[in-house]
């Protein structure tokens, strides 16, 4: 199924591959300055990222209308997800893995949360295994940011 995105979101995704294929093994070796499970893990997911949002800018349908909304979720996104045990509402905006991106209210693509939400679209449950233990949310919206 094609999915139809704004001229601004195609632009904005397009830019963030680019920096992605730009920085990428720059990104690596500071993440992970030793060769190491996590380091070939982390290689492995963000050549999926790249796969996933490469493929979207190629097939998506392009559209003047004004509107944010993402398929899945991406880095740079905001995601309103309801913790399934409180029933309770959040809005949580998903960040690169570059040090210093920990204003309030962002995960890191890289924790236990980033990780769980990365590619996963609305109406998915997720299940988040945390240090403070598993927690379950569903994904109710996603809107790139910005």
């Amino acid at each position: 199924m094609r999915v139809t995105l704004s001229l601004t979101v195609l632009d904005r995704l397009t830019e963030q591959m680019a920096r992605i294929q730009d920085e990428r093994d720059s990104l690596i070796d500071q993440l992970f300055p030793h060769i190491c499970r996590e380091r070939t893990d982390f290689e492995q997911q963000l050549d999926q990222y790249v796969q996933q949002i490469d493929g979207l800018i190629k097939t998506a349908r392009k559209s003047d209308k004004v509107d944010n909304t993402l398929p899945f979720v991406t880095v740079d996104c905001e995601v309103g997800v309801l913790d399934l045990s409180r029933q309770r509402p959040l809005k949580l905006h998903i960040v690169g893995p570059c040090p210093g991106n920990k204003a309030s209210g962002c995960i890191s693509c890289l924790s236990p949360m980033g990780k769980s939400l990365l590619l996963r679209k609305v109406d998915d449950e997720v299940s988040v295994n945390a240090p403070a233990g598993t927690f379950l949310y569903r994904i109710e919206s996603i809107q790139l940011t910005g």
